[in-house]
């Protein structure tokens, strides 16, 4: 091994070592409430290596999110060995980061060839550029979300697609070429952010010079088809749940401003990644109607970045036109549909989107670093010496940011901190993390600042009426479920939670009428009552229990359970003859699991009320169907009978 190649593999190692010291204490996080739960600790879907599972993580939208069969594939690993534990899926995606530092390294330096660059220029933008993309702080929302594997993922597919598109460049050979399509389709199917590959395929060709042709025209229709295919998926997902705002809502100009915006801040961000947020708010418009001065500055700046600068550079130094065109193309390339000109979720940007963008950035930035030392040596160990301070900084800032993401209420809280009564989400998410845990009081707390901006958001008012539920405050509990249908007047548990509470207040009329619109929406909300029934006859609410069985049996009448439960609180309540009743028609079902019980009850009630031949008679089938009675029980019964039939 030669001594240049000894120093870049070892510059390599230092550089993701460092990455990895950067990310370490995410190994100590929790899994969050932010889509964590969609993707790993509610969903069963992963939990299992079943014919039936894999077929629907490749066929089936299961996170109601997008299409990603092979981020939830590599989950599905995670959880066949570690279960919930979350170390070990943090691990993973920054083993997978790590990898994509490396891949990054060696795609730069094959960028840098291109350019008829010398091994130490290659080495010097390589390095650099490698070592931003692994430690800049805007990666770390990348890194440290589990719900965000898919990014790592399809970066790392991504940038092996590249790679490839690279070799086939220089061997022409047909063999790279179908290697970077299928690679193409692996990143597509673990993100469908992916889709811009082929425009950062263009990107390459500028930067090579190749001349328009038919054959490169023709070399990326396939490209660009399967591109069509995956972004009319993925808008199809969007906009069925919910996430795409009607192009009513904003403007032209709006959308315009926000995206310049966007693409702005995005590349702020890069030099100074300070106040990092899981969430950035759409902007607030002064009582003027006005909005702050940097959204009408920003289409301008845009502009600017993206036609003058290589504009410029063309007429004046056409020798790095293609460096230009080649950095700022990529970036645009790969954050043009998230720049929310189709306005899609309720943030302005997000830092996870920077994560394969900045690419183009780091390369552009790096290589005319490089450009000015070589020009002027003399300033070359100064120049390093403040690179490497500057580095340091990020390094800092990237550790600092993953504390942020030890679990939701750190992370929630921080978005919270920078964005007060503007970060929404952030305070539903917050709520529902303390609602989960029963801190309802704290929940409350966060769910009060939405209904006092008049959330539009029916689930809110949902979770506030369950916590005035929870605290028997069952009129407040009330109104609050109205508000929540008022806003969304289809969704059956809200009208089961309604006629609960109307129960509880002893409106049986108004619970009657809740449970039918519910029962007409889904007669699975049967099932979602019977639960809540059943939990009266657990917190030993006898009334309540009896008269909510009352009205299942309107309903249906072939539930074995609804009798048995309703003879159950009957008994309680000393009504040892309506109890018996229950309990004979329960028994009649033949169903084993009441069967055992109910005949063993009926034992009970016909000895409490001195009829041992029918206590007997039940007990004797108790222990027939399996229930575990007493020989000493059954044995006191028949002496009782016995001494009856001598009377």
């Amino acid at each position: 091994m030669n001594s240049f190649l000894t120093k870049k593999m070892l510059i390599l190692g230092a550089i993701c070592v460092l990455t990895f010291v950067c990310f370490r204490y995410t190994l100590h996080n929790e899994f969050t409430n932010w889509d964590d739960d969609f993707y790993v600790t509610n969903d069963p879907y992963i939990k299992a290596f079943t014919a039936h599972n894999l077929k629907v993580i490749f066929t089936e939208d299961i996170t109601k999110n997008n299409y990603h069969p092979l981020c939830m594939l590599s989950l599905a690993v995670n959880y066949h060995f570690s279960q919930l534990n979350p170390m070990a899926y943090y691990l993973t995606n920054v083993l997978i980061h790590i990898a994509n530092v490396i891949l990054v390294f060696f795609l730069m330096m094959q960028l840098c060839a291109l350019l008829k660059m010398d091994e130490k220029g290659k080495l010097f933008v390589a390095s650099f550029g490698a070592l931003w993309f692994g430690i800049h702080p805007m990666h770390v929302e990348s890194v440290a979300w589990i719900a965000e594997r898919k990014d790592v993922l399809y970066a790392f597919f991504y940038f092996i697609g590249l790679l490839c598109y690279l070799k086939y460049l220089s061997t022409n050979k047909m063999t790279w070429y179908w290697a970077t399509f299928f690679v193409f389709v692996a990143s597509c199917l673990s993100k469908p952010m992916a889709v811009v590959f082929p425009l950062s395929l263009l990107c390459i060709d500028v930067l090579a010079q190749r001349q328009l042709s038919k054959k490169l025209v023709t070399e990326k229709i396939l490209f660009f088809l399967f591109s069509l295919m995956c972004g009319v998926m993925a808008f199809y997902t969007q906009n069925k749940t919910g996430a795409i705002a009607s192009f009513g809502v904003l403007t032209i100009w709006e959308r315009i401003m926000y995206a310049a915006y966007g693409f702005v801040m995005y590349i702020a961000k890069l030099f100074n990644p300070t106040y990092l947020s899981t969430f950035y708010p759409y902007p607030y418009r002064f009582i003027s109607g006005y909005l702050p001065t940097i959204y009408y500055a920003a289409p301008f700046l845009a502009l600017a970045i993206i036609v003058l600068l290589p504009y410029l550079t063309y007429k004046y130094a056409r020798t790095y036109f293609r460096i230009v065109a080649f950095g700022i193309g990529f970036f645009l390339a790969n954050v043009i549909f998230v720049l929310q000109f189709i306005s899609v979720g309720a943030a302005i940007m997000a830092d996870r989107y920077s994560y394969v963008a900045y690419i183009g950035l780091f390369f552009l930035i790096a290589y005319f670093l490089q450009e000015v030392i070589k020009n002027f040596p003399a300033i070359k160990t100064a120049m390093i010496l403040v690179l490497l301070f500057i580095s340091s900084g990020f390094a800092y800032l990237c550790y600092e940011r993953t504390y942020a993401w030890h679990d939701a209420e750190s992370l929630l809280s921080d978005a919270i901190e920078k964005y007060p009564y503007r970060a929404l989400l952030s305070y539903k998410w917050l709520g529902n993390y303390y609602f989960d845990k029963g801190e309802l009081d704290k929940a409350m707390e966060n769910y009060g600042v939405l209904t006092m901006i008049r959330s539009a958001d029916a689930k809110i008012y949902d979770r506030v009426g369950n916590i005035y539920a929870l605290k028997k405050d069952y009129k407040k509990a009330i109104e609050s479920y109205s508000q929540s249908l008022e806003l969304q007047n289809n969704v059956l548990k809200t009208y089961v939670d309604r006629s609960i509470a109307y129960t509880m207040m002893g409106d049986s009329v108004n619970a009657l009428k809740d449970f039918v619109i519910a029962y007409r929406l889904n007669p699975e909300s049967e099932k979602i009552f019977a639960d809540s029934v059943f939990n009266f006859v657990q917190r030993k609410q006898y009334d309540l229990a009896i008269n909510e069985y009352n009205m299942l049996l309107k309903f249906n009448t072939s539930n074995p359970f609804y009798y048995f439960y309703r003879g159950v609180a009957q008994f309680s309540k000393n009504n040892v003859d309506a109890a018996i009743a229950d309990w004979e028609i329960a028994v009649k079902f033949k169903s084993k699991d009441v069967l055992q019980s109910a005949s063993y009850n009926l034992s009970v009630a016909y000895d409490a009320i001195g009829n041992e031949n029918k206590a007997v008679y039940y007990a004797l089938m108790a222990k027939t169907v399996g229930y575990a009675v007493a020989d000493t029980f059954i044995a006191s019964l028949q002496k009782k009978q016995l001494e009856q039939s001598k009377k």
